[in-house]
């Protein structure tokens, strides 16, 4: 697996060339076919289809990053390196600036093929290679198997387990009694650090 930069985008944009993959740097270039494959891969997708203004905001999020007005994350496109197809994306949110916290999807018919641990590892790499950065922080719903399974492959130690549904609605500022949301998916939080990576 090969983590080297080289001219796949526009500009000189970054490329991580994997074996089955290639992560880049979301840009003019390919920011059509990031916009078309966000959408279908995301968690959120029925609902952009059936409330199209509930798209706009995101779409316009993107847009506005392929222009150039940074935000606090690093967007990138997965593209199937023999096809040159958007297969899904992956974001670095920094917010938390040595900890960054991650958030991949791949297009369901490309899911299985192991293009997100790919991914996630090259960038991964790359990222600990070239930035300041303590670990990386990967949340995952504990139902999701597969997304726990990459989060334990990369190295993921699990610092906590919470309820994410009543923390965002605590969040948002509305009364939140724990019993009603103890059904609610619960989800874990891994810490994923350059030494276990390797």
């Amino acid at each position: 697996m090969s983590d080297k930069r080289n001219d796949f985008i526009a500009d000189n944009d970054l490329a991580l060339y994997g074996e089955k993959i290639i992560v880049s740097l979301l840009n003019q270039s390919n920011v059509e076919c990031y916009l078309s494959t966000y959408k279908s891969a995301s968690d959120f997708s029925k609902v952009y289809e059936m409330m199209p203004d509930f798209w706009e905001q995101p779409s316009r999020h993107i847009k506005d990053y392929a222009d150039g007005k940074q935000e606090s994350k690093a967007r990138y496109l997965i593209v199937e390196k023999v096809s040159l197809q958007g297969v899904g994306y992956i974001e670095l949110d920094y917010s938390n600036l040595e900890m960054p916290e991650v958030a991949i999807a791949i297009l369901g018919e490309y899911q299985g093929k192991g293009y997100a641990f790919e991914a996630s590892k090259i960038l991964f790499v790359n990222v600990f290679e070239n930035e300041s950065v303590e670990c990386i922080v990967w949340n995952a719903f504990r139902s999701n198997k597969a997304s726990c399974r990459i989060a334990e492959k990369l190295g993921g130690k699990v610092v906590e387990e919470k309820n994410l549904v009543m923390e965002v609605m605590q969040a948002a500022g509305l009364k939140v009694n724990p019993a009603d949301y103890e059904k609610a998916p619960a989800t874990v939080t891994y810490e994923i650090r350059k030494n276990d990576i390797y």
